[in-house]
């Protein structure tokens, strides 16, 4: 057991760590990696770097103590290799189902011993730090520890450039589904084969899927969404046998159950809040619409949830008529009214429209362009605290016509 006066040099030894991963990646994202170009930074000064870590780590700095029990880590390298042949596995079947993509990477001798090498010492410097820092901060198990171990990974290895396509909630969300969760799901299990056998066992984990990325000819081309569903789904999978199984083996049975109980609690709501904003962000072909007004009373309240179901081509715009509630944009605002007329000009269809409540035709065509879908359901008074949110009085009826 470290001692107060060790455990601190740990820790100021670990931070240190962790800043010198954030200076690399600073100087990554910078003007020097365009002043020093591409090539010598990426297979000459970051490979150099890391493995000046790992040496000074393995040969230099104080011993760290390993939380793993090592007559385990034979196991848990055994679970990290099955993890990561499943998440290619999977990827692949993704790839079946969706298509194949040619690699963008080179297949010449020569790229892969300079592709291996760069990622090769990137991997084994970064997970050198990890486990610096997860036997410094997690000894006591701490949640803040995890949370920024995991995070710090998870943006180091993340190029800033790829932030800065972020415009609106669609390209985040596309963003944050095929990048972010992935990334953060991979960096929580690294974390925890870390704990439970040391370096090798993320190493090897890790080292699975960037071989089989760099290495293959061909790669799954699935969309962003296939990519986030199988990025967050088979690690929390992996991440919960593992840690069923371990502490079965370790016969930590109360820890066990604990664990377990807070695990299961989790993983719905991980889940459930990434599927919630895929939902609002528009992802499925029913999207929810918050009502502020009151011009379709009795059918629509003020602060009822609305679904609406995507238009999505000119079949689904043909097949719109008389007594349908649609939602329209017109100046950046979503209106919902129902159909009174159909009109045509030149074959393209368009609507007159007006809210139920309203004692005036809207004044304006609806353009098919402008139809964003129609209504499939209403929720009652849910959508209130939104509302209060944006307005603070959820009884301002600005819209009706009368």
């Amino acid at each position: 057991m470290l001692g107060e006066i060790t455990n601190s040099k740990y820790k100021k030894i670990a931070l240190i760590l962790g800043i010198m991963l954030i200076v690399l990646y600073v100087a990554e994202n910078s003007f020097l990696f365009n002043r020093i170009g591409n090539t010598i930074f990426t297979y000459g000064i970051k490979p150099g770097y890391f493995i000046i870590l790992a040496l000074l780590i393995g040969y230099k700095l104080p011993k760290i103590h390993l939380m793993s029990k090592a007559n385990y880590k034979s196991t848990v390298y055994a679970w990290a290799f099955n993890c990561g042949v499943i998440y290619i596995s999977i990827n692949i079947l993704g790839g079946i189902l969706q298509g194949f993509g040619k690699s963008p990477y080179s297949h010449t001798l020569i790229g892969i011993l300079t592709n291996s090498f760069a990622v090769g010492t990137a991997l084994i410097g970064r997970e050198s730090i990890r486990v610096y820092l997860v036997s410094s901060f997690m000894r006591r198990k701490s949640k803040l520890a995890l949370v920024s171990i995991v995070l710090l990974m998870t943006l180091t290895n993340i190029r800033l450039l790829r932030f800065t396509g972020i415009t609106d909630i669609k390209t985040f969300t596309i963003f944050f589904s095929e990048t972010i969760i992935p990334e953060l799901c991979n960096n929580i299990l690294a974390t925890y084969f870390v704990v439970y056998g040391g370096k090798w066992a993320s190493v090897i984990y890790l080292g699975i899927i960037e071989a089989a990325m760099w290495l293959s000819p061909i790669l799954p081309a699935m969309n962003w969404l296939g990519k986030g569903v199988i990025g967050m789904m088979i690690p929390i999978f992996c991440l919960l046998y593992i840690m069923n199984a371990y502490m079965k083996m370790s016969k930590e049975v109360k820890t066990y159950k604990e664990k377990q109980e807070l695990l299961w609690q989790w993983v719905p709501e991980a889940v459930g809040s990434i599927l919630l904003i895929w939902f609002t962000a528009g992802v499925f072909s029913i999207y929810p619409s918050v009502i502020a007004t009151g011009s379709m009373k009795p059918m629509i309240e003020p602060g009822d949830v609305i679904l609406i179901e995507k238009v999505k081509d000119m079949k689904d715009i043909e097949a719109l008529g008389v007594d349908d509630v649609i939602q329209f944009k017109r100046d950046n605002i979503l209106i919902t009214h129902r159909i009174i007329e159909v009109l045509r000009e030149e074959g393209v269809p368009s609507y007159r429209t007006k809210g139920d409540n309203n004692s005036a035709i809207d004044g304006r065509i609806v353009r098919a362009e402008e139809v964003k879908g129609v209504l499939t359901q209403v929720i009652p008074k849910i959508g209130w605290p939104t509302l209060i949110f944006k307005s603070g009085n959820p009884n301002v009826i600005d819209d009706v016509e009368f």
